[in-house]
């Protein structure tokens, strides 16, 4: 038999524990959006003070994330293309009525 007491203790840490993973994800969240903001501004800051150096950046970040993008796209395609790429010829057919034509008619 369970003991009521550790049974309603269980249920308490329980509890707690969720009210605590809650409160660090805000926490979490609350810091992601704290270093956006900051980011924000160091771009800003970096576009006003050497706009030549933020246009070579920008340039590098683009092209980092192009490489990525065709890297990702690289391996989707991988992953859902058939073993056999080589198509399968078949005999030609009567369009009309789907029938195998071979030969001549004579």
């Amino acid at each position: 038999m369970t003991n009521p007491t550790m049974s309603t203790l269980d249920e308490l840490i329980e509890t707690e524990r969720k009210r605590a993973a809650e409160r660090i994800a805000k926490l979490k969240r609350a810091a992601a959006a704290e270093q956006r903001r900051i980011d924000e501004k160091v771009v800003a800051i970096l576009r006003e003070q050497d706009a030549d150096l933020y246009a070579q950046l920008a340039g590098e970040a683009s092209a980092a994330l192009a490489d990525e993008k065709a890297r990702r796209s690289s391996r989707a395609r991988k992953s859902v293309s058939p073993t056999s790429t080589v198509p399968v010829k078949h005999a030609s057919r009567d369009d009309e009525h789907g029938e195998e034509v071979s030969g001549s008619w004579q």
